[in-house]
């Protein structure tokens, strides 16, 4: 969209192509990160954008996200998260694990188009990702 390409002007942004490098029949992916933002965007082989990366807590030398004046739910503890998708008829997919030796603890609200995932690691929010399905 023209929003979309105005912002990555704005900002200075570089997209990065990521190809099939191990012949594995990996479609390729864009990726283009907002570091001042605490953003980071994934777009898929057709160049659509297919996931949004909310870095909270400034990891990989991203900013931590402000989101005072936004309309995404923001909770304090995965049960928060849990207790709302309740109250609200919300289907939730949830699970924890350590992946590079990072430790993840994860909820998300699955819509029929699109997901909400929060991730808790470390026992605080440190990542929202918003992904089409």
């Amino acid at each position: 969209s023209e929003e979309l390409i105005d912002l990555l002007a704005t900002h200075d942004v570089d997209v990065v192509y990521d190809y099939d490098r191990t012949y594995e029949n990996i479609p390729d992916q864009y990726w283009a990160s907002l570091l001042g933002l605490g953003v980071q965007m994934k777009f898929d082989e057709d160049q659509t954008l297919a996931t949004i990366f909310i870095f909270l807590n400034g990891e990989d030398d991203f900013t931590p996200a402000d989101l005072s004046d936004s309309d995404l739910l923001v909770f304090n503890t995965k049960a928060d998260v849990r207790a709302y998708a309740q109250e609200n008829g919300i289907e939730t997919t949830e699970g924890e694990g350590e992946f590079l030796g990072v430790p993840h603890d994860w909820i998300r609200f699955d819509f029929p188009d699109h997901a909400c995932h929060y991730d808790f690691g470390g026992g605080r929010l440190k990542k929202i990702s918003l992904h089409t399905t």
